[in-house]
Formats: C-alpha cells, sequence, structure tokens
C-alpha cells in the first residue's frame, strides 16, 4: 500500500513539476523588460545541480560515518549503480521484473562500503569521484541541448513546445537502430508513425495566429528548429553513452559510484561547457550588462525547478513504470494547454487536437509492455543484452540528477535537466 502512494504521488510530483517548469520558463521568456540570457541560465542550472549533488555526497558519508559508528549497520545508504541500473530497466523496458544478481550486488557493494567505519572523508571522495573525461562528450550533447531548449520556448507556445518535444522518443528509436542496431517490433513502429503523424499536424497548424503574446521577438522556425535540435540531442546522448561510455563501466573494476557522484562528474563537465559557451556566444551582452542581467525571483525559481528536475527523474526511475510516466507526460501536456488558454491566451484548433490526440497513443503504444509474442521476445533479449548491465545515464533530456540512469539503454526516451 505505501508503495503504491509513494507511486501516485511521484506520478502527480512529476506532472506538477514538468507543467509549471514549462509554462513558468515560457512566461519568463516573453515577459517585458530586460530579457535574461539562457545561456546564463543553463550556467546556474548546472552550478545548483553541482551543488546540490556534493551536498548529498557529504551528507550521506557522514550519516553512514554515525550509523557505524552507533552499529546500525546498513541503514543509510546511497542510491548506487546496480539498484538504480535494476530499477531502471524495469523503466525503461517496461518489464516488471529484474535479475537477483543486479540486485544483489548493490547491497553488497553498499554493505562492503559502510563496513569501512574509518575511510576518510577524502577517501570517500577519491572512491566516488572516478573521473572520466569521456563524459565530457555527453556533457557537451546536453549543454546544447539546454540551450536549445531555451531557444525553442522562447519562440513557441508551452502546449506546441510540449508536443513537438516528443519526438525526442523518434530520434532515440532512430539512432538506436542505425548506431546500436537494434531492432524494433511492428507496435514500436506503429507508435513511432503515429508519433510523427500528430508532431506533423500540430506544426502545420496556424501557429502564428493562435499564439500566445509575447513581448519579446518570436520566429516561429527557429523555434521548431531548436526542438527537433534538442530532441536529436537527446536521442544521440543516450547511444553515445552506450557506444563510448558504459562499455568502459562494464570493465572497471571496484565499488561503482553513486547516482549523485556520476551527476557531480557530469555537472562539472557541463557547468564549464556552459560557461564557455555563455562566454562565447553572449561574450558582448555580458561584459555590458553584466551576467545575471535580467534575473528575478521568477527566472530563479525557473532555474530551480529545471535543477531539481533530475531529483524528481530520480524518483520516478524508483517508483513508476513507463506506464505511469507516458501518463503523467500526457496529462501534463494537457494541463499546460488548458493554462496557456486562460493565461496565456493561446488558441487551440482543432489541427492541434488531433495531433496532440495521435502523439498520446504514440508515446502509449510506445511504451506499452509486449505480450509474450516472437518480436517482443526478440525486442527483451535485445534490450536486455549483457553488455547493458551495468549502465548508468542521465536524460534529459534532458535532464536532471539522474538522466544517465533514463537515457543510455533507451529507444523510448519519453524528462527532465535540462
Amino acid at each position: 500500500m505505501a508503495c503504491l502512494d509513494a507511486k501516485y504521488f511521484v506520478l502527480v510530483l512529476l506532472v506538477v513539476q514538468n507543467t509549471c517548469l514549462v509554462l513558468l520558463m515560457r512566461y519568463s521568456r516573453t515577459r517585458p523588460g530586460t530579457m535574461y540570457l539562457g545561456s546564463t541560465a543553463v550556467c546556474c542550472d548546472e552550478a545548483m545541480k553541482l551543488i546540490t549533488c556534493l551536498g548529498i555526497i557529504t551528507s550521506t558519508y557522514y550519516l553512514k560515518k554515525r550509523n557505524n559508528n552507533s552499529g546500525g549497520g546498513a541503514e543509510y545508504s546511497q542510491l548506487n549503480s546496480s539498484d538504480a541500473d535494476a530499477d531502471s530497466k524495469k523503466l525503461d523496458d517496461g518489464f516488471d521484473e529484474f535479475d537477483d544478481d543486479d540486485v544483489g550486488d548493490g547491497h553488497d557493494t553498499n554493505s562492503t562500503q559502510l563496513n569501512q567505519s574509518n575511510q576518510t572523508f577524502r577517501e570517500y571522495l577519491r572512491e566516488q569521484l572516478q573521473f572520466d573525461f569521456r563524459m565530457g562528450g555527453l556533457a557537451l550533447l546536453y549543454t546544447v541541448q539546454k540551450n536549445l531548449l531555451y531557444v525553442a520556448i522562447s519562440n513557441l507556445d508551452a502546449a506546441v513546445f510540449q508536443v513537438t518535444y516528443q519526438a525526442k522518443i523518434l530520434t532515440t528509436a532512430l539512432f538506436s537502430v542505425l548506431l546500436l542496431k537494434r531492432k524494433l517490433s511492428r507496435q514500436k513502429i506503429g507508435g513511432l508513425l503515429l508519433l510523427t503523424m500528430g508532431v506533423a499536424l500540430v506544426q502545420l497548424d496556424k501557429v502564428e495566429d493562435n499564439a500566445s503574446k509575447s513581448y519579446q521577438e518570436q520566429n516561429r522556425w527557429a523555434g521548431v528548429l531548436a526542438v527537433l535540435g534538442a530532441c536529436c540531442t537527446s536521442g544521440f546522448g543516450g547511444v553515445y553513452f552506450e557506444l563510448v561510455l558504459k562499455p568502459h563501466q562494464a570493465d572497471s573494476t571496484g565499488p561503482p559510484p553513486s547516482v549523485w557522484a556520476k551527476n557531480v562528474q557530469l555537472s562539472t563537465f557541463a557547468f564549464i561547457i556552459a560557461l564557455i559557451t555563455a562566454f562565447i556566444k553572449d561574450h558582448k551582452v555580458i561584459l555590458s550588462d553584466g551576467f545575471f542581467q535580467g534575473y528575478s525571483p521568477l527566472v530563479l525559481l525557473v532555474i530551480t525547478l529545471e535543477a531539481g528536475g533530475g531529483l524528481v527523474v530520480a524518483a520516478v526511475i524508483k517508483y513508476a513504470d513507463n506506464i505511469l510516466k507516458s501518463f503523467a507526460t500526457a496529462v501534463s501536456i494537457v494541463t499546460s494547454t488548458i493554462v496557456s488558454m486562460w493565461v496565456f491566451g493561446f488558441i487551440v484548433s482543432k489541427l492541434f487536437i488531433q495531433g496532440s490526440l495521435l502523439v498520446f497513443v504514440a508515446i502509449g503504444l510506445y511504451s506499452r509492455t509486449e505480450g509474450a509474442s516472437n518480436s517482443s521476445t526478440t525486442d527483451r533479449t535485445e534490450e536486455e543484452a549483457p553488455s547493458s548491465r551495468s549502465d548508468k545515464r542521465l536524460p534529459a533530456q534532458t535532464s536532471e540528477i539522474a538522466m544517465m540512469n533514463v537515457n543510455s539503454r533507451r529507444s523510448s526516451d519519453v524528462l527532465q535537466r535540462v
């Protein structure tokens, strides 16, 4: 009963976070006055996540140490790679079962760490923060993705943006087929075709005539191209992890670092890349008007929601499954549409409704666990290959504290970071 309550609490939390983030981000990019720079917002987002993850790692160490000194055993445990892999495996593939070996290895590793009561904080950090410079490639992809999302939401209504952004499912599937040689069942192919038709219908609509009022200059096609670019980086990010990072992690020895430690790695690289990007792209404006120009409590709230989205993703991985996550996505889009109509004056047309319905059906069809058919068995064999046992990843996406858990093995990248 408690697990069921947690599942629906996480579902509500995901809907609220997604809806509030998109609506507040749209409002912050269309209000009158000096506009803040999206590139600097990405820097602040990564810095906030980096500080949060370091804080979690530090508090976990002292909780473990205090618990060991009191003889309490392994009561305080930090989410490690093996536990997260088992949970994300259930989420990404839509299966209810997972190998006991995966879970057992995670607990054994955690118990070993907890029994090292004499381990200093420096040794603990050295053990956890096993930096891999190839993580910089993933950080680059997600930094580009977040900058593109700011461009997209600045030029598209919240509802149009959310529907179009579901094309990341299509790009992830295409990259998985082309680069990872994965096979898709007829059901998934049908879902992808419906998704493409739905997104196309939404774009065929007279968006300029139905758009909400904006005090900033807007370019519809710039927004469409930006969101499609973000979909491509989201899809390629997961494939990059499988091709480059996952084989290296499978061969590594010793206990796997925690989710938060992996996010420290990703956020460190992403913050450096985002800072360089900001000064390359907007150095004149930054030097003349300042790094934090246009910032307000609203902007800080948007950045906090974006950074905190990863924590929600981590909770979703732990408690929810693909069907619930798809339902949350649909509810978020409907809620954003209704609020956009009442608050921003967005006009809902027949084409938008038809396209959105096709996208909802496509998401449900693509995320649905298939029956015990031959094609389903083939897909399960492909998706549960031994090479995917030890992956750790962060969407989008995305973003997000646990994006590595969501994107690496995904052919259905249904978000996060940010």
